[in-house]
């Protein structure tokens, strides 16, 4: 097999194996069935992964790379709430599987080695939540949000946001737009008419 053709067959491996932990959790997938569900042998994918561990904080490190590039883009506005309305769009952008990457390892994270657990907290933490918080850091400085805790500001956001992403509600959850307009407008100005 050629380099490409290993590549490709690498990608195949994460994007079927993210459809399956997405569905399944952690425990409820096997590797033979991910090897089944790619078309390849255990051995072919073990080539590629050394075992269920290194495939899912494969696929959640490689989420984490494209939600820093969602923050990292939201960062070039000018404002804080624009910055934060231009991420909290570019989450809704992905694909529901891929919004349920960040469910999955907050549900399933558990699943693995201590060190894994750690490893992948501080990276989290890093590309993540840091980076939100930094965002709600700055704006409060800049004088544009109140005096608060933002890390508490920031969980108090993904919680707002966390009910999408689990793709299973995707259908019920009535157009993306009203959904990233009422969540914008609750957490910068709150519910009251005052």
């Amino acid at each position: 097999m050629t380099a490409p053709d290993q590549i490709a067959l690498h990608e195949r491996i994460l994007e079927e194996a993210t459809r399956l932990f997405v569905s399944h959790g952690y425990h409820g997938i096997s590797m033979r069935e991910i090897a089944e569900a790619v078309g390849v042998s255990k051995a072919g994918l073990y080539y590629h992964f050394k075992d269920k561990e290194d495939l899912f904080l494969a696929i959640l490190a490689a989420n984490l790379d494209a939600i820093q590039r969602i923050v990292q883009e939201s960062r070039q506005e000018r404002t804080t709430r624009k910055r934060i309305e231009r991420m909290v769009r570019g989450l809704f952008a992905q694909t529901p599987e891929q919004r349920a990457i960040i469910r999955l390892a907050t549900q399933e994270i558990a699943h693995v080695g201590q060190a894994a657990r750690a490893t992948f907290g501080s990276i989290y933490q890093e590309k993540f939540i840091g980076q939100i918080e930094a965002m709600l850091s700055d704006g409060i400085a800049r004088g544009e949000l109140r005096e608060l805790d933002a890390r508490l500001g920031t969980w108090l956001l993904l919680g707002m946001l966390y009910p999408f992403f689990n793709p299973a509600h995707e259908r019920e959850d009535g157009p993306r737009e009203t959904a990233i307009t009422l969540i914008l407008t609750t957490f910068f100005d709150g519910l009251s008419r005052a």
